[in-house]
């Protein structure tokens, strides 16, 4: 036969709490890697990461102009990750590595030809 144990409301919720707690300790919440990049030269370096080749000063004179989306918080600039590929899917072509090999080898035909002439 089970036993009756007289507990008062105060230790019931402390045991409640330490059995809950146990739990929750050992089921940790994933880490979610934030959205806001802080600062132009950052959010630059992420879009290169991705594929993205915009240079310094067009990427300063877009966000000016507010063409790329970002928001101001006291003096300093804010950009969502996911806000700049969707901008840069829209505005940019996409650099892939047998495109940039074409793009250089132009290049350096264009050179050679300039020189030699």
């Amino acid at each position: 036969m089970d036993s009756v144990i007289v507990v008062t409301e105060s230790r019931l919720i402390e045991l409640i709490e330490n059995a809950v707690g146990k739990y929750f300790k050992q089921v940790e919440a994933p880490r979610q890697e934030p959205d806001n990049i802080s600062g132009q030269k950052s959010a630059i370096n992420y879009l290169r990461e991705n594929g993205y080749e915009i240079c310094k000063s067009t990427f300063s004179t877009r966000t000016a102009r507010g063409m790329i989306p970002c928001r101001r918080f006291n003096k300093r600039v804010l950009y969502s990750k996911n806000e700049l590929i969707a901008w840069a899917e829209r505005n940019c072509e996409r650099v892939v590595q047998s495109n940039a090999s074409l793009m250089l080898a132009k290049n350096a035909n264009r050179k050679l030809r300039y020189k030699s002439n």
